[in-house]
């Protein structure tokens, strides 16, 4: 993966995540679950600096790269879960080549310093590796014993809610080239099966009240 700055998934988005997220549950009276399936859009790598040596000597310069996560879109879904903390120890394998998600690329952030050394006569280039993510949700009321997929206002077509994340992470590479802008590459990335729906849908407006507002709070 060192020739185009952008690599995308064959095929388009890959859901490389599948599952529930908890947004609350009172045990015994009702809880209300995010069914999130997670996408990887792109990779990215982000030039941050190069460096070019025109003595016979070699030089050495510092460079900083920060890691973290950044909401882009739909932020508010952050009113029901953390999905900072969705993110953290995700697996995904492209190429055969495993990445998993460490808490200073999700939760926190970290910056790291590093000492280049670029060679007589030469040129380096600092890249940082970037992932960009989309979330698509819907939403499962537990309650009056069963579970029911939260449907649309007056109607049941189930509601629904997008979110899309960049994560810069800890991975960087030093670059004699520059990486083609022009093109994008692929990447062979695992997927997983999308999560099932609840086998039954309730119209919005006969949720119960906590689980009609805790989704307004997220922007649906």
């Amino acid at each position: 993966m060192y020739k185009h700055t952008v690599y995308k998934p064959i095929g388009g988005d890959a859901r490389i995540k599948a599952g529930r997220e908890v947004i609350y549950n009172f045990i015994g009276k009702e809880s209300l679950y995010a069914a999130a399936d997670t996408y990887l859009v792109d990779i990215t790598w982000v030039s941050k600096m190069s460096w070019k040596n025109d003595t016979d000597a070699t030089q050495t310069y510092s460079q900083s790269h920060t890691t973290g996560l950044t909401v882009t879109a739909g932020g508010e879904v952050n009113n029901g879960f953390s999905l900072s903390a969705s993110f953290e120890g995700i697996v995904i394998t492209t190429n055969s080549s495993e990445k998993i998600f460490t808490s200073t690329e999700t939760r926190q952030s970290m910056t790291t310093t590093t000492n280049i050394s670029i060679p007589a006569r030469s040129l380096v280039i600092f890249y940082q590796k970037r992932y960009k993510f989309r979330m698509s949700m819907f939403f499962i009321l537990d309650a009056w014993g069963r579970e029911w997929n939260v449907g649309s206002w007056g109607g049941y077509e189930i509601t629904r809610k997008e979110c899309e994340v960049v994560i810069d992470s800890e991975d960087y590479a030093t670059l004699n080239t520059e990486l083609d802008g022009s093109t994008t590459g692929t990447v062979d990335a695992k997927t997983v099966n999308s999560t099932p729906c609840a086998q039954e849908t309730k119209k919005r407006d006969d949720c119960t009240g906590m689980s009609r507002d805790k989704i307004a709070e997220m922007g649906v």
